[in-house]
């Protein structure tokens, strides 16, 4: 993996994140079933409403998040939020994840990784933040990666997800939706 930039001095939690992301019990059946099954957890059931904490509304900070080991052949992991609403808008591209780690402890950036512009125009995470009245959905996926894509911090979202959707080799993905007020 790259080394660290001087502004990404924070520390990666490979243990449980200060918020524990829920398990859906459904799902432990599943991984039983099917160990090759990935998933992704967040701060919210799947499906269920997104924290006002992690939105426009709230404190904009991107949420804790953990998922299922890569598979074999993974050599770096990466992580985009899509409002499935608007899909033109970047919420967060963050690529460079050593493929070992499991768990983004909240509002953090891994040594080693780089982040796109969001469709706010800043580096990094923003959260929903739909029209008053709309409910949108936004999925997080995590994407494992066939290859390390070296990618620099601060590009176009659009090309960052490119060089990501060529090197995906699996994915664990969360949804979540939030109103506007």
């Amino acid at each position: 993996m790259r080394p660290a930039l001087p502004s990404q001095d924070g520390t990666v939690s490979t243990t449980a994140p200060p918020t524990a992301p829920v398990i859906d019990d459904d799902f432990l059946d599943t991984v039983a079933a099917d160990p090759a099954s990935s998933t992704v957890t967040a701060p919210w059931r799947d499906g269920g409403p997104i924290d006002p904490r992690y939105t426009c509304k709230g404190e904009n900070i991107a949420p804790a998040l953990s998922w299922t080991g890569a598979p074999e052949g993974t050599q770096e992991i990466a992580i985009t939020m899509i409002d499935q609403d608007f899909t033109t808008f970047d919420h967060w591209t963050l690529a460079g994840i050593a493929p070992d780690i499991t768990t983004l402890a909240e509002n953090t950036v891994p040594q080693g990784a780089v982040a796109s512009l969001n469709g706010a125009g800043a580096v990094g995470y923003t959260g929903p933040c739909p029209p008053a009245g709309a409910t949108h959905s936004y999925r997080i996926t995590v994407h494992y990666l066939d290859r390390a894509l070296l990618l620099v911090a601060g590009g176009a979202a659009a090309e960052m997800r490119a060089a990501i959707d060529e090197a995906t080799l699996a994915t664990a993905e969360v949804t979540g939706t939030f109103t506007g007020s």
